[in-house]
């Protein structure tokens, strides 16, 4: 699949620790759901989640560095929760660090539910971050 190919790659620029390219095919084929954006024929962006019953978890959100800032992020998730019918909510994790996905989380209506200490690994440095757990309730 070439899309495939492309969101693995902007998986490695936007992420320290990315999927393998057989862990993204196996999430698709186990029923993971990919939205994609493009712009001008060039990935701008893509949301990877997963429903169960009536929960969608959004795994992760990317957006190419030359669309940062420009609706890319916005627009896929507010596909996703448009589309979401028979769901009764969104969740995610984000890290504590990156404001402009809360503010835009928090934009689209997620409230911060909790905490996991300490889950995103130590970097180089040492310093481990925090999760915060958001969530949109759709019904």
């Amino acid at each position: 699949m070439e899309d495939l190919a492309a969101v693995y790659n902007l998986n490695r620029q936007a992420f320290d620790s990315c999927w393998s390219l057989q862990s993204l095919y196996s999430a698709l084929e186990s029923g993971y759901e990919l939205i994609i954006c493009e712009a001008d024929g060039e990935l701008a962006g893509y949301l990877l989640s997963m429903t169960i019953l009536d929960e969608t978890q959004i795994m992760q959100i990317a957006v190419a560095k030359s669309f940062l800032r420009q609706g890319v992020a916005e627009a896929i998730s507010r596909f996703l929760i448009d589309s979401s019918s028979g769901v009764a909510v969104v969740l995610l994790e984000v890290r504590r660090s990156n404001l402009a996905a809360i503010a835009l989380y928090a934009k689209l209506g997620f409230q911060e539910r909790g905490c996991r200490k300490n889950y995103y690994a130590a970097d180089a440095s040492g310093f481990s971050e925090d999760a915060l757990l958001m969530d949109l309730k759709l019904h």
